[in-house]
């Protein structure tokens, strides 16, 4: 069997030059094409050909191409098997390999390109062409066509999948992403190219949502202020006005508990100090002192626990000491 050349005009030159692009990164996914199968025909040539124009298309992409002879001497024929994809994957780093097969029917040809992922040798792409009745420019130029397809689908599997880093101000709120709970801010995490429905929520503050489009090879930032709910901030004003109310009251009742007893000044002389020197007036604020001092501490109790109900989630907790002689107050709000 032979190929029918078409008119030169119509094949592509020889020398060719690629169009530019850029060089794929140092740490750019390797991708390796094994050697073509072609059934029915024998054109060692053809194979050739059809590598190289597959080569020329995929080279303006973001994958590393294997050397091609090293790609044969570890293959070893036309990588139908598995243990093929895995010594490429072993002996070359390959992330991906393509096997082309070309069958021959007379001047039929159809064309499988299959890209496949070597960590789990799960298809990543693939896809068949035929060409009817075609010469070799026209087969050379199908395969270029689909080189040109699968090279779109080899850059999106090249680049990073999106990801989305959430954090909060207070920390700690539950995130959501597509109503599905993803975590506690601050989250990372990967998502679909496409739109997303963040939402966050925090108890005691007001919940709040965004709208984010996640494209391939991008981090999204995103920092949400939020803030307190109508109710959480009247309930931190009382607590505030309790405690500042408690800790004065409770410092006057442990005056009034240390001034109980003592003398008036100026009024224990002469007949107002009996024989065994007692004067007749002395302070009597014992009862008065414990009531004040009791009502102190519990105002300032009860304005601490409204506090720490409503304090941001990830401060210090508030710590409150009560003693007979002293209170203590100590932590973030």
């Amino acid at each position: 069997m032979s190929l029918t050349a078409a008119p030169a005009a119509a094949q592509p030159a020889p020398g060719a030059p690629v169009p530019a692009s850029a060089a794929p990164e140092a740490d750019a996914p390797k991708l390796a094409i094994a050697p073509i199968a072609i059934s029915g025909a024998d054109d060692p040539l053809l194979a050739s050909q059809l590598e190289q124009d597959l080569r020329g298309g995929l080279a303006r992409g973001r994958l590393q191409l294997l050397d091609a002879e090293a790609v044969a001497r570890v293959a070893a024929g036309s990588c139908s098997e598995d243990a093929c994809l895995e010594r490429l994957r072993d002996q070359l780093g390959a992330a991906f390999v393509l096997r082309a097969q070309v069958t021959v029917s007379d001047r039929d040809y159809t064309l499988r390109l299959e890209l496949v992922a070597t960590r789990d040798l799960g298809r990543a792409a693939e896809s068949e062409r035929g060409c009817e009745l075609c010469g070799l420019a026209e087969l050379r130029a199908l395969t270029a066509d689909q080189a040109a397809r699968l090279l779109a689908k080899l850059d999106a599997l090249a680049k990073p999948p999106p990801a989305f880093e959430i954090a909060t101000t207070p920390p700690g709120a539950l995130v959501f992403i597509d109503g599905q709970l993803v975590g506690a801010a601050p989250v990372e995490r990967n998502v679909l190219e496409g739109k997303h429905v963040v939402r966050v929520m925090s108890e005691g503050y007001v919940p709040e949502e965004r709208e984010l489009v996640a494209v391939a090879g991008l981090r999204e930032s995103l920092q949400i202020d939020l803030r307190r709910t109508p109710e959480t901030l009247k309930l931190r004003g009382a607590g505030w006005g309790l405690l500042f109310t408690g800790i004065p009251l409770f410092g006057i009742g442990l005056g009034l508990l240390a001034l109980d007893g003592e003398e008036y000044r100026g009024r224990c002389t002469g007949p107002d100090v009996d024989l065994a020197g007692r004067c007749r007036f002395v302070f009597d604020t014992d009862w008065g002192g414990a009531a004040v001092l009791a009502a102190g501490a519990l105002l300032g109790t009860a304005g601490t626990m409204l506090l720490l109900r409503t304090r941001d989630r990830g401060k210090t907790r508030l710590r409150a000491r009560l003693g007979p002689t002293y209170i203590g107050l100590s932590g973030a709000f």
